[in-house]
């Protein structure tokens, strides 16, 4: 599964086993197909990678083109600039530009003084709830927060933005660096995991156990194999979280002096014992509302869940008690919180999404909302009647301790280093600080993000229209898009067929899938935020952090003001979201090289930078055109349908339309596509929560099965009309299909060490892509028909259920 390159003699003994090992590339292909299609790549990518690309990690085709579309953007920026220099918005990009790429210290000093006035000030007023609020604000930090406050789309009104309340992403990936050795001990019995931070994974395996001749792997290493037992778990925990401690002594060290625990009483130990304190609570479940994700969608033991299910249709009507149905409304159900609880509002609410009325958040979460929002800026007398709680009993245990508690030493250190462990990153030098311990050390890239292109990060971040107008003015083919719509159609037809032929589904639920199929809406290249950028920022060219406040408070009180009440202008395209933790773009932006399916408006976004000609690239064969374009909406069709999604209607709206004999049939099906994927991830050494990544993993699985019926369609379609062509034709759709799948392996490359996908499958829905590769080709007929898979190969498998 490794490979350690230690001296003279390792590398010419693995390039010599290496070697004979490549004499049979049949074993291989029916072994682990990703490899046998990759394996030229995965051996050269050390090679033949410029160094300004080794920042790519885990290395894949998308982020091949992100990264060329990063490259267009700063020259559409600079050309824009220059074209439109008399302009306020021009000059305003370029002070963004200047200060993301200088990154000038003397401001982050201010900004360090000014925090820490700031925190006695709010001390001082003893006033949790106006220091949350504040906090919130910004939103470089709030996202660690142990409340965190947000404006999503609305779990149960189409079109809809709503107010979340839900807790921190905490620094360390895996939850167990914060149990105790002895709960670990307990908790991890029989549990073999690998836990590698320093040799590269080449993506080989097929899930077949230990080392194999036959997998064609490099040659096995006595260091690092892919397990090891609990007690080297534990070990490497401990590696991990003196590396953390280091990591908070060195941010405080450069904000706060050497001498920070004499000079403002904080401990680097207090950080990790608060994010621990923080790990507890998050296990306190509130019975009446939240349940583990295995359990949220279980329709066939909750009847009552998701809401809408009763067949009284009594119950059905709009709820009169909030703003979900036609506005803000005075009455209640009940004056009691007893009766509340019983009437539709509570009763309808999805399991992990509660919707908390306003004059119930105390009794529920010891949270104040009108109070909190007050303090975060929503206008008076326009406070949200609820806000929606992701885990009740979570909110209420870390309300009750924060209370006691928050202007304490030991809170006192961790609010000041979620603050200043994103400052240093705008830090000319400091933020090698945060980039060693993250990047590095946590997920294993061998050099950072390129400096060049940070100044993206700040433009994305204060001119999202802007950037995204023009990028898409600039980049967008429409005859591209026309051929794009033109595949993505084909697969939604076939989709639909797939649908009709259906067994298992009882009329009633077909006919609620078809219904949403065709009313499915396919947004593809259009340029979709709304929200005027900001034109009253006055943007500073040596200040980056203080920029990136301005923007946040300005977006903060933007949306507090239009995102509740019935005449909001906002939709979810103007989310244009960040992930301050990763420093990522994550929402609707034009250049990230993505696509969206959003179940409240039942549609699927193909932004322009995903139709890049590395990419899409018409005229290499319906094969090709089907593995890249035609999965992608095969993939994101199937979401449609699965999980969460499948709970919402054709409207957007969250109603069940399945009948409960159904359910239980769909729950058993990918039931066992999770067990597959998870004794797959185990026999490569990693201990995965298949839940995680269950949505990704069944719209792989489905989205192969839709293309291969788009393949079937294309060949019925051109079949010679001769009989004694049968033959011919036979031996065309076998060469197609094998086409089809091993440009489907090669889209799906990837290069990443051991450390990467450690993080991967414990924190990202998306698994490594040798077993999304893989497992999907595993669970077809046809895949095992054209490459001539055995019993006793590692790609055998005899469950073909794709369950649509």
């Amino acid at each position: 599964m490794t490979r350690h390159i230690n001296t003279r003699k390792r590398r010419h003994h693995t390039h010599h086993t290496r070697k004979k090992k490549h004499t049979d590339p049949s074993a291989l292909r029916v072994n682990n197909f990703y490899l046998w299609a990759n394996q030229k790549w995965l051996n050269e990518v050390p090679k033949t990678l410029p160094r300004e690309l080794k920042y790519i990690r885990p290395l894949d085709n998308f982020k091949l083109i992100q990264d060329d579309i990063y490259r267009n953007v700063l020259t559409m920026v600079d050309e824009y600039t220059r074209s439109h220099a008399s302009s306020p918005t021009a000059r305003q990009m370029k002070h963004i530009i200047t200060s993301f790429r200088d990154l000038r210290p003397e401001p982050i000093l201010r900004h360090i003084s000014d925090f820490c006035k700031l925190y006695n000030e709010l001390i001082q007023e003893n006033n949790l709830f106006k220091f949350l609020g504040i906090m919130n604000q910004c939103e470089m930090v709030s996202w660690a927060l142990p409340i965190v406050w947000n404006v999503y789309p609305d779990e149960y009104s189409p079109g809809k933005l709503s107010a979340h309340i839900c807790g921190p992403s905490l620094s360390l990936y895996d939850y167990r660096f914060y149990l105790h050795d002895s709960v670990l001990k307990k908790k991890m019995k029989g549990v073999q995991l690998n836990v590698s931070n320093t040799s590269v994974v080449r993506e080989e395996q097929s899930g077949g156990g230990k080392k194999h001749v036959e997998d064609h792997t490099t040659t096995p290493s006595t260091h690092d194999g892919p397990e090891t037992n609990t007690i080297e778990y534990i070990k490497y925990k401990h590696r991990i979280t003196t590396a953390f401690m280091k990591f908070i002594d060195n941010v405080f060290v450069k904000c706060l002096g050497r001498d920070y625990e004499k000079t403002h009483n904080i401990k680097a130990q207090d950080v990790y014992d608060t994010e621990c304190c923080i790990m507890e609570h998050f296990n306190n479940l509130d019975g009446r509302f939240d349940e583990s994700y295995a359990n949220i969608y279980n329709s066939a033991k909750h009847p009552d869940k998701p809401p809408h299910l009763s067949e009284n249709k009594k119950e059905n009507k709009k709820h009169r008690n909030c703003d979900c149905g036609t506005g803000c409304v005075t009455d209640t159900h009940g004056d009691t919180l007893e009766d509340r609880l019983k009437s539709p509002h509570y009763r309808h609410n999805i399991r992990g999404a509660t919707r908390v009325l306003a004059r119930d958040a105390m009794c529920l979460t010891e949270l104040n909302w009108d109070e909190l929002a007050h303090w975060i800026g929503y206008p008076d007398g326009n406070t949200p009647p609820y806000f929606i709680a992701y885990q009740v009993g979570y909110i209420r245990s870390i309300m009750t301790c924060l209370k006691k508690e928050w202007a304490s030493d030991k809170w006192k250190s961790y609010w000041h280093f979620i603050y200043m462990r994103q400052l240093i990153c705008f830090h000319d030098k400091w933020r090698d600080i945060y980039l060693d311990f993250n990047d590095t050390l946590i997920r294993g890239k061998d050099t950072h993000f390129p400096r060049e292109y940070f100044p993206i990060l700040g433009l994305a971040y204060t001119f999202p229209k802007t950037m995204t107008d023009e990028f898409t003015r600039k980049f967008k083919n429409e005859e591209m898009i026309s051929k794009v719509r033109e595949i993505g159609n084909t697969i939604l037809e076939c989709y639909k067929d797939r649908i009709q032929k259906n067994k298992w589904m009882s009329a009633y639920t077909k006919k609620g899938a078809l219904k949403k199929l065709n009313t499915i809406q396919l947004n593809i290249g259009e340029a979709n935020i709304s929200a005027p950028d900001p034109s009253n920022l006055d943007y500073d060219p040596k200040d980056a952090w203080g920029n990136l406040k301005k923007r946040s408070l300005q977006r903060t009180l933007y949306l507090a003001k239009h995102h509740s009440g019935n005449h909001s202008k906002l939709s979810t395209n103007d989310l244009d979201l960040m992930n301050w933790g990763t420093m990522k773009l994550i929402g609707y932006q034009s250049y990230v090289v993505n696509a969206y399916y959003t179940p409240n408006t039942n549609s699927i976004y193909i932004p322009t930078a995903y139709m890049h000609g590395m990419n899409v690239q018409f005229g290499r064969g319906y094969e090709y055109d089907l593995a890249s374009v035609g999965f992608t909406f095969g993939h994101e069709i199937s979401h449609s349908l699965h999980i969460s999604s499948r709970l919402y209607d054709y409207r957007g709206v969250i109603k069940n339309w399945w009948s409960r004999d159904d359910i239980a049939t769909y729950e058993r099906k990918i039931a066992a596509i999770r067990r597959q994927y998870e004794e797959i991830s185990r026999k490569d050494g990693f201990v995965i929560d298949g839940n995680l990544s269950l949505s990704e993993n069944l719209a792989d699985v489905t989205g192969i099965a839709v293309c291969e019926d788009a393949l079937t369609r294309f060949h019925d379609s051109t079949i010679l009309k001769d009989a004694t062509s049968d033959t011919m034709n036979d031996h065309l759709r076998k060469l197609s299909f094998n086409s089809f799948y091993t440009y489907y392996a090669i889209q799906s490359r990837q290069y990443a060490n051991r450390r990467e996908i450690l993080v991967q499958v414990l924190t990202n829905p998306h698994l490594n892509l040798k077993i999304r590769t893989n497992v999907p080709l595993m669970r077809s007929e046809t895949f095992r028909d054209v490459i001539e898979i055995k019993k006793g190969d590692k790609m055998y498998n005899d469950d073909f259920d794709t369950v649509f």
